[in-house]
């Protein structure tokens, strides 16, 4: 199966219950850091008011950019209690709830910074600056308000008077956005205060780097960028641009010329896990590369390299699934296949990772991979004659299934003398619209050799009408209403796009990269939908590129259209000035994997969110004229 569907020195006395917000109460003003943080959530007057179930995750911020810890909270009366254990190195913990896909999005946040001994650290205080420049607004649904980001870095500063050279890009384009005259001048006084120290250092020369960005001085970042990679040619900034090449390089021959010449360069020593880390993407990018180009010995000799089980086994379903829908190399793929299922298994018996919120969500994670990897044994086994043994795996990817998926289950019951049961499942399928038209055809030849009263068309016609009203009912559901941030972006042809412009018609956002395999997988049924809607005034499809990292961007993004031969109106979503390995308009959409559809009703206001590919190009189709069509009436 392909993958479908992320300050000022206060000292504290005792503290009274703090209200931190109508909706939580932190025990304590300004916990001890290394104590249990105590607090209680009144979902009264939120969006998540009279919701059955309610989820909390925490983001503990100590040292690094925190992950996501799943907090088990306690119903008492009304209200929900929890107790969230700290380490004496947290400086910070943020709260999010949510309910299914509804959350409490909270423009102040709900968060809490902790002390040490009584005081309030500076990095405390940056912690929270970035709440309010960017994490809080992606992660937490805050409001991004530069002004109480550089307070809370000035602040911080004063405390700990170092952090302000950690953090200057950021508190330096802060000011820039609140004040453009007064923030360029501190910008350009801080650029020739960097400059003036000697002897050079890397680090200053890319401060300055940034700051010319955020200045969109152009040709002075890229000439800064040219000193630093020749003044230093073996620093951070040169690696990064040797490792960018590799990413974009198509022929697996010249990648791995590349990245030899990379090892030797940059004295890497490939026997250590450190340096081994530093290119194992690419490792994964040419194992790939020669598969695609079906030299399977380089391809061994580059999956072995693999030491993490979870990658290794995606690469090796990457690599399997395409031979089994084309139905090439099956027994080569088979043994692939079947490894990445006992790979999902070993991991099961690893340490949990550190950047999984917890042990559930880490073993949630792995059973979708292996449901996912399954439902491609089962292909292959089926296209080994081995029916029976096809069905077993295809049972352990019910739970991820989709409509493609559910097919190929019913065709695999019925070729391997299971008629009775194949008759059932599709039945059932039909009725809750999670069948295909080949699984409807199978069916009627199921259903004509029961040799039953009524007439199949009679009989298919009722199930269909069954499931559309069913569908229609699940997806009434998942409607949301909530204001579809405005953007303004550039587009293929350089003609500026404006959201809000687009106000009275429904407007379908989908993200995407060239990169992305659900993404590319989902473009056929797209372009059935766009080409379905061409002469439909009121719909309109915009296709936001996003998390696309390579320097030629523009050029790799407009070849990659032609190639498919689609006629989408592709934008081009604008890098974070402050943090260039984010991006903007995918960031104020929340978005945490892609392809992420939205659907924008006639008011404005986001009607439906739907992640993943649908697995057909008919579902796709089917999905968009359902949320479409709910989207149209729901704004009249």
């Amino acid at each position: 199966m392909k993958f479908i569907k992320s300050i000022c020195l206060l000292l504290l006395f005792a503290a009274p219950l703090l209200v931190f917000s109508q909706h939580v109460k932190f025990e304590q003003a300004f916990p001890e850091a290394g104590s249990i943080v105590k607090f209680t959530y009144n979902p009264a007057g939120t969006k998540l008011s009279g919701q059955q179930k309610i989820d909390c995750k925490a983001f503990v911020f100590a040292k690094k950019q925190p992950g996501p810890t799943v907090v088990n909270l306690v119903k008492v009366g009304e209200l929900y209690e929890a107790d969230l254990p700290t380490t004496d190195s947290t400086t910070l913990v943020a709260l999010t709830f949510s309910s299914g896909e509804i959350k409490d999005s909270n423009a102040e946040g709900y968060y809490v910074k902790l002390s040490e001994k009584g005081k309030i650290p500076g990095e405390a205080y940056t912690n929270e600056a970035y709440l309010y420049d960017f994490f809080g607004s992606y992660y937490l649904g805050m409001k991004t308000n530069p002004e109480k980001a550089v307070s809370a870095y000035e602040e911080g500063f004063k405390i700990k008077p170092e952090l302000k050279e950690k953090y200057l890009s950021s508190y330096l384009g802060l000011k820039y956005r609140i004040n453009k005259e007064a923030g360029g001048k501190l910008i350009e006084e801080n650029i020739s205060r960097l400059l003036a120290i000697q002897p050079e250092a890397e680090k200053n020369l890319a401060v300055v780097h940034n700051l010319y960005g955020t200045l969109k001085q152009k040709a002075k970042s890229d000439t800064l960028k040219n000193r630093i990679i020749t003044r230093f040619p073996k620093g951070s900034l040169a690696f990064g641009s040797a490792l960018n090449e590799l990413y974009s390089e198509k022929s697996a021959t010249v990648t791995e010329q590349k990245l030899n010449e990379l090892i030797q360069k940059f004295d890497l020593d490939l026997n250590k896990k450190s340096d081994q880390d530093k290119v194992a993407m690419i490792f994964q990018k040419l194992a790939g590369q020669y598969a695609r180009e079906k030299n399977y010995d380089k391809f061994k000799i580059y999956a072995d390299k693999i030491s993490n089980k979870i990658a290794l086994a995606g690469l090796y379903n990457s690599v399997a699934w395409p031979l089994a829908e084309k139905n090439e190399q099956s027994s080569f793929a088979a043994d692939l296949s079947k490894k990445s299922l006992d790979l999902i298994d070993a991991a099961k018996k690893e340490p949990v990772p550190e950047f999984y919120p917890s042990r559930e969500e880490y073993f949630k994670g792995l059973n979708r991979s292996y449901a996912m990897y399954a439902d491609t044994y089962a292909l292959l086994l089926h296209n080994l004659g081995k029916n029976a043994e096809a069905v077993v795996y295809q049972e352990k990817a019910m739970p991820f299934n989709d409509a493609a998926g559910n097919e190929r289950y019913v065709t695999y019951l019925d070729l391997s003398g299971s008629k009775d049961k194949a008759f059932t499942m599709a039945e059932s399928f039909l009725k809750a619209g999670k069948g295909t038209d080949k699984m409807k055809e199978r069916f009627r030849v199921l259903y004509e050799n029961k040799k039953l009263k009524l007439p199949f068309e009679t009989f298919i016609a009722g199930v269909e009408k069954e499931a559309m009203v069913k569908e229609r009912e699940e997806w009434s559901k998942k409607m949301i209403n909530e204001p579809a941030p405005d953007f303004s972006l550039v587009n293929l042809k350089g003609e500026t796009v404006r959201l809000s412009a687009l106000k009275g018609k429904v407007v379908i956002v989908d993200y995407w990269a060239t990169w992305c395999g659900p993404c590319v997988a989902s473009f056929p049924g797209m372009q059935k939908a766009v080409t379905k809607y061409a002469d439909n005034p009121n719909v309109v499809f915009l296709f936001v590129n996003t998390w696309q990292t390579e320097d030629n961007r523009e050029k790799l993004v407009k070849d990659f259209i032609a190639e498919k031969k689609v006629t989408f109106n592709v934008l081009f979503d604008t890098k974070n000035k402050q943090d260039p390995s984010k991006f903007d308009i995918v960031s104020a959409y929340k978005v945490d994997g892609i392809p992420t559809k939205f659907i924008i009703g006639p008011d404005g206001n986001i009607r439906f969110k739907s992640v993943g590919f649908s697995g057909s190009a008919d579902a796709v189709v089917k999905e968009l004229d359902t949320m479409i069509g709910l989207s149209s009436h729901q704004s009249k």
